[in-house]
């Protein structure tokens, strides 16, 4: 298994307040990838970010066993989202500075061939194989009215509010998690990143980068390139993962 990331401020932001973690066990067979996507003032944002991943990775990190597997490592996910939370929440409404800030997180544990992925917000994660395959979804005004059937996909590409989340860590005293468990076979991959890069690259874009790229490290470095060059109007964050 190996794993590449890269993060960038884009072209129109003041600060990156996206945050990143890879983290790659190879006695152990377990890889832990998470990207969140910060809100909430001039600090708030970046301050949001950095406490979930610190606080989910951390909880997760010191739980897991390669024996996990099931429904014990949902609950792992799902515990480690609460622990975020309560980190981001505390911090938020015991500073005026912080008030109101949150992130999204996406996260996938690879452990025994198999993917548990969660999600809080509209930060994605991908499956890419023969094709490219969302597996999240965007917790977000758009994608509610997507679900639902009140927009089309096309209509939700170009919704002009697409940007308004639903849900996020950290923004109330507790958050609900969605999970997904992938078989992973050798060869497959994961793609985890901001909406900075999806808001900017079709899907079938990102997947044309990836396949053309000579290595996973050249995509990542595409990936944000393409992103850059479509407008780059958020930051943008990836996190690109091979079996």
């Amino acid at each position: 298994m190996q794993a590449w990331s890269k993060t960038d401020i884009g072209r129109k932001r003041r600060e990156n307040q996206d945050s990143s973690c890879v983290k790659l066990d190879f006695e152990r067979n377990i890889a832990l990838l998470v990207v969140c996507d910060g809100m909430g003032g001039v600090n708030g944002g970046r301050e949001a970010a950095s406490l979930a991943i610190e606080h989910f990775v951390d909880f997760v990190w010191d739980a897991i066993t390669p024996e996990t597997e099931g429904e014990e490592a949902v609950l792992i996910l799902r515990n480690a989202v609460t622990a975020a939370n309560r980190a981001v929440f505390t911090r938020a409404v015991s500073d005026p500075a912080y008030m109101g800030m949150g992130t999204t997180l996406t996260a996938a544990l690879v452990v025994n061939g198999s993917a548990y992925v969660i999600n809080v917000g509209d930060s994605r994660t991908y499956k890419i194989d023969e094709g490219i395959r969302q597996v999240t979804d965007d917790h977000s005004l758009a994608g509610d009215l997507f679900r639902n059937g009140t927009i089309t996909r096309e209509q939700f590409d170009t919704y002009p509010n697409k940007n308004i989340i639903t849900r996020a860590v950290g923004t109330d005293p507790e958050v609900y998690g969605d999970i997904f468990k992938l078989a992973m076979e050798e060869g497959e991959g994961l793609l985890l990143c901001s909406d900075g890069l999806t808001n900017m690259l079709s899907d079938e874009e990102i997947l044309t980068i990836v396949r053309n790229a000579e290595s996973e490290e050249e995509a990542c470095e595409r990936l944000v390139n393409g992103a850059n060059e479509a407008g780059g109007r958020d930051n943008i964050t990836v996190v690109l993962f091979r079996l």
